[in-house]
């Protein structure tokens, strides 16, 4: 059924999806010629994609514990997979591990968060974008977090913190210890409605006017459009980008609120 519904919101996408021409907000105008039409090979790209290229041929087996879309139950199941299929299947591709990447160095927050690493590549791209962050990523699975924290040693992220704890358990308290605006977060876990709102609800007391939040997956499933569909009509959010593979969005004050849809 997702996939179904993942086609039909895809072509939905590409008819509606905008290039720059007919973009009258200079904030977003910016964004893609800075940010999306980026074509700059950077040094960094080579390090994290070298680290990824390893673990695409670690035949190694894992033991994953899944806690997936728990809707405020606890739930999840236990199966077996290579690390080399984690990484070709599940993880960030790096088209989108570069935007990650620009989007990080571009805007420069100083407290970032990532829910979801898995097995640490887009937290590789995203650390790697500001070396200088405090950076939080979150993973349930311990087999996992073990692997990404095995990369982030070889590719020396060294600002990167990995908890390994459920989001629902470790998200309240990693929030109330923050000592400044929570600038950034990359949210790529928990593809249920009731998840994604209860995150955004936590995260948004934590925003500021530079605050920038990613959710991945907005078109996976019926009730990942309707939560995208509803953060980023909320009051305190001022630009929202669709890009179909993720949503993102500004609570930037003085700006007119807009939703854009634009073809990446």
């Amino acid at each position: 059924m997702n996939k179904l519904h993942q086609l039909s919101q895809y072509f939905s996408y590409l008819v509606h999806a905008k290039t720059r021409h007919g973009i009258h907000s200079p904030f977003v105008y910016a964004f893609i010629e800075e940010i999306l039409h980026d074509k700059t090979q950077y040094p960094h790209y080579k390090i994290v994609e070298n680290q990824v290229t390893r673990l695409k041929q670690n035949r190694n087996v894992l033991e994953i514990v899944d806690f997936g879309a728990g809707n405020g139950k606890v739930k999840y199941r236990t199966y077996f997979k290579r690390v080399m299929e984690v990484a070709k299947t599940a993880a960030i591709t790096k088209k989108h591990g570069r935007l990650l990447y620009r989007l990080v160095r571009h805007y420069q927050p100083a407290t970032m968060l990532e829910l979801g690493t898995s097995v640490g590549i887009s937290s590789m791209y995203q650390a790697k974008g500001n070396p200088n962050a405090q950076f939080t990523a979150v993973e349930g699975c311990s087999s996992l977090a073990m692997i990404a924290q095995g990369s982030f040693d070889k590719t020396h992220c060294d600002n990167i913190t990995l908890k390994t704890a459920q989001f629902n358990t470790i998200l309240p308290t990693l929030l109330n210890n923050l000592n400044k605006t929570l600038d950034y977060a990359f949210i790529d876990g928990d593809h249920s409605y009731a998840g994604t709102m209860h995150y955004f609800d936590l995260l948004k007391k934590h925003v500021g006017d530079n605050s920038i939040l990613i959710f991945h997956d907005i078109h996976w499933s019926k009730e990942m459009d309707k939560a995208w569909n509803e953060l980023k009509h909320d009051p305190e959010v001022s630009i929202s980008i669709d890009l179909y593979f993720m949503g993102i969005v500004f609570f930037k004050k003085g700006l007119t609120k807009q939703d854009f849809v634009l073809r990446f």
